[in-house]
């Protein structure tokens, strides 16, 4: 009997991009070889359920060089890609097809089944719970975070669609990480978040939102000159990487912490 129930038991199926491409079926991870398939795989992903045209994905996969017969060349990746699908619903029943339809091709996939679009659902309803459930709304964001691995589309070669998507879930993920230190920042775990908050400074250091947060940050556990020492590292980082300076938002801050240190 134990058996049987563990034999119907729901598998957990999801296909991830944020992080390497891949596909995964419980603990097991199934990689997409090839980087040419990967690139097909990844871009009919992005836009499942639409219909991709021959010339776009020609575009993606062999970008400014494309072979003589890159339609024929495109249908052999598919029909390789095909015959993988084919393998995993066999294998593990999974929910996906690979349809030719003009002028192109599609991929029915089940939207929940796919990572980026879960951390989407948690990022919007955490934001309709974050002013009058805010632990609820922290628990919600720390959840989508966590679905990430990695850059987006890591492994994935570039190509214009492949790059327009990654960037938008890196800006996505960033708006992300932003929002639950906010959140925390509003409960008074400046104390809690300040590491946190340094190492994205490093990692991120053309975010002013940021230096702005981490500087909050600091003078709420009574750090004033920590907090003056960020305004500084924010001018540097700035004028090394695009020559500009912070924005006078962040200088107004700074002014009103050196202020508030001197009375």
């Amino acid at each position: 009997m134990a058996g049987a129930a563990q034999s119907m038991r729901a598998m957990m199926i999801s296909f991830d991009i944020l992080g390497p491409l891949e596909v995964r079926v419980d603990e097991d991870r199934i990689q997409i070889a090839g980087p040419k398939k990967r690139s097909l795989f990844a871009v009919l992903l992005l836009r499942h359920g639409d219909v991709v045209p021959v010339e776009d994905l020609v575009a993606e996969l062999w970008r400014d060089d494309p072979p003589r017969r890159a339609a024929n060349a495109l249908h052999a990746h598919a029909s390789r890609l095909r015959m993988s699908i084919m393998r995993w619903r066999e294998r593990h029943g999974l929910e996906i097809s690979l349809q030719t339809r003009y002028p192109g091709y599609c991929l029915q996939v089940p939207a929940d089944a796919i990572d980026a679009v879960r951390f989407e659902k948690l990022d919007a309803a955490a934001n309709t719970l974050k002013s009058a459930e805010p632990d609820k709304a922290v628990a919600l964001l720390r959840e989508a975070l966590a679905l990430w691995r990695g850059p987006a589309l890591q492994d994935v070669p570039r190509g214009p669609i492949r790059d327009q998507a990654a960037q938008l879930l890196e800006s996505r993920r960033m708006l992300t990480t932003a929002s639950l230190i906010e959140i925390n920042l509003d409960l008074g775990r400046h104390v809690e978040i300040i590491p946190q908050l340094e190492a994205l400074v490093l990692q991120n250091p053309l975010e002013e939102r940021l230096y702005s947060q981490l500087m909050v940050a600091l003078h709420r556990a009574g750090r004033p000159a920590d907090a003056l020492g960020i305004y500084q590292l924010a001018r540097v980082s700035f004028a090394k990487e695009i020559g500009l300076s912070p924005s006078p938002a962040l200088e107004r801050q700074m002014l009103a912490i050196l202020n508030r240190s001197t009375k």
